[in-house]
Parts: structure tokens; C-alpha cells; sequence
């Protein structure tokens, strides 16, 4: 399995029958093989999902599967599949389950060739500093809700957002995750090009699993697992 990071959180996947695509919203692809591709957004934040991508990929018959709030940005078509949180889908051989995100949407648990792919979108830890106690204590227990849905899952690849806005509370959502979950390979993800986060992460060391976090430092950066 091949793992180019496109942007901020997209990121594309080549496995040896297929592409999956996890929230294009900019960025350039290398040049893609003639297998199907899969493109899922989280949800309609622009930084989540840009409609250019039907025009990108128009030559590849792809098939769409988008948060249900995206349908007012797009409408209907035969290859858009519209989901919404907390719910199974097969498509094709993939398997998908829904998590309902503390922002907007869903994220993804994707079953594909006997691998496990977890995309968060916006399903993270979103404390800040200028919030009451009140909500950032509602959000840490709703996050870690979702999150633990997905206990005892091996999961081969998980793209986790890791914000530096959030300040001191960068780490919280990416943490917990990694600790709490069976994951091989994280890559970090929204962190806004500040691509330094990962190392303070790491050097902090906030991951006490055996989980590989991925060094991002540039963008149409190229791995395999």
C-alpha cells in the first residue's frame, strides 16, 4: 500500500486494485494508474472538500462518497454516494463505517484489500483555551465516545488531525488516539503547514503505543507500509 500526502488532510492511497482519496482540497496527484478510484470527504468545510476534484478526476470514473452536508454544495449524481454518521456501507469490495465528528460530518473507518484505514476529518479533541470548562469537558467526553467505538480494531493506517491552534491542547485528540487504540502507522494531519508539530509531538512524547508516526515534511511526500 502506497501513501502520498496531497494536503493539509488529504491524503491518497494506492492499493493493488484501487485509490482511495480521503479530503481533497488542493494539491496536485501523481499520475494515477487505470484502477477505480474511491474520493471521500468528511464534510463540506472547504478545507475538507472542493468540488474542483470532480473536474481532476473526471477522467477516471470515480466514485464519490461524501458527508450528507455536502449534498447542497453538489446535488445529486449516479457516482455520489451521500452518508451520514454512525451508520455501514459496502461498496464495491469496500467496507465503510461512520463516526460522527465534534466539528462537522463524519469520519471514516475503511475496509480495503483485508486493511483497516481510519480518516478522522474533524472528529478530534477540540479544546481551546478561550472555552468554557463546561464545553471543553462535553467535547473530550464526546470525542473519546466515538473514538472508542473502534477498540479492538487493527487499524493499518490513521490520519489524525494535530492542530496548532489549539495551543497547549494540540496534542490531546492525536494522543488518546494513538494510546487508545490499535494503530501501526499515523500520519498527522491539519496542521496547517506547520509541519514542526509532528516533531513536538513525537519529541514530547505523547505517544506511549507502538504505533509509527510519520515524519510529514513536505507536501506529495510518498510512503509504503
Amino acid at each position: 500500500m502506497d501513501i502520498t500526502y496531497i494536503e493539509h488532510s488529504g491524503f491518497l492511497i494506492e492499493t493493488e486494485g484501487c485509490y482511495i482519496v480521503f479530503d481533497y482540497y488542493r494539491g496536485t496527484f501523481p499520475k494515477l494508474e487505470d484502477k477505480p478510484v474511491y474520493v471521500f470527504s468528511s464534510h463540506s468545510h472547504k478545507d475538507h472538500f472542493n468540488p474542483a476534484v470532480f473536474d481532476i478526476l473526471k477522467d477516471k470514473k470515480a466514485k464519490y462518497i461524501l458527508s450528507r452536508d455536502i449534498r447542497k454544495k453538489v446535488g445529486d449524481a449516479d457516482n455520489i454516494i451521500y452518508v451520514r454518521a454512525n451508520e455501514e456501507y459496502s461498496i464495491d469490495d469496500i467496507y465503510i463505517r461512520t463516526l460522527k465528528s465534534t466539528d462537522m460530518g463524519v469520519a471514516f473507518l475503511v475496509k480495503v484489500e483485508n486493511r483497516f484505514l481510519f480518516h478522522s476529518g474533524d472528529l478530534n479533541d477540540w479544546r481551546w483555551a478561550e472555552e468554557s470548562k463546561a464545553y471543553n469537558n462535553n467535547m473530550v467526553k464526546n470525542f473519546r465516545t466515538e473514538i472508542d467505538k473502534l477498540k479492538g480494531i487493527t487499524i493499518d493506517a490513521a490520519f489524525i488531525p494535530l492542530d496548532p491552534r489549539q495551543e497547549d491542547y494540540y496534542y490531546e485528540g492525536m494522543a488518546y488516539i494513538l494510546n487508545n487504540l490499535d494503530i501501526k502507522y499515523a500520519f498527522p494531519m491539519h496542521f496547517w503547514h506547520y509541519y514542526e508539530i509532528i516533531d513536538r509531538f513525537i519529541e514530547e512524547g505523547h505517544n506511549k503505543s507502538n504505533c509509527k508516526i510519520m515524519r510529514i515534511s513536505n507536501k506529495n511526500e510518498k510512503w509504503r507500509i
